[in-house]
């Protein structure tokens, strides 16, 4: 019996989000990237969540977490708009997938983009815009 669902999910997800049309060229990866990031990338990060037993006999857990995913765009320039817009346009990809199936592969019940924060990075050459969302995930066990 697993004792979590994360890395089933993490797994999915990232499979899942590598093969969609609107990502192409888009580097996903599980986890930090290793070498070379490209300049348009998402990254499935780190999950914080709880569980609990929910049946006699406590044979079945419920799991609830939030899935922290980075979705990063860099651009050379100094236009942060285009950045941003960018991000949010990637950000769309991922709501896509999770609406056309919430389970990701039957890997949890459901999950959804729950929380969102955006970042602007700049320097005097280039602008950068990282989006952390969460990803609301409920799961049985």
């Amino acid at each position: 019996m697993a004792t979590s669902t994360i890395p089933a999910f993490k797994n999915a997800l990232v499979t899942r989000l590598a093969a969609r049309a609107g990502l192409d060229g888009v580097q996903v990866t599980y986890g930090w990237p290793v070498g070379a990031v490209l300049r348009e990338h998402i990254m499935v990060g780190g999950a914080d969540g709880t569980q609990e037993y929910r049946a006699i006999a406590a044979q079945h857990r419920f799991e609830e977490y939030t899935l922290t995913v980075f979705v990063n765009v860099l651009r050379e320039g100094g236009q942060q708009q285009s950045c941003d817009e960018r991000c949010f346009v990637l950000m769309s990809e991922i709501e896509a997938e999770l609406r056309a199936d919430p389970t990701c592969n039957n890997t949890v019940l459901t999950a959804e983009v729950a929380t969102i924060g955006l970042d602007s990075l700049a320097n005097d050459q280039s602008r950068e815009a990282r989006l952390k969302l969460g990803i609301r995930v409920q799961a049985r066990i």
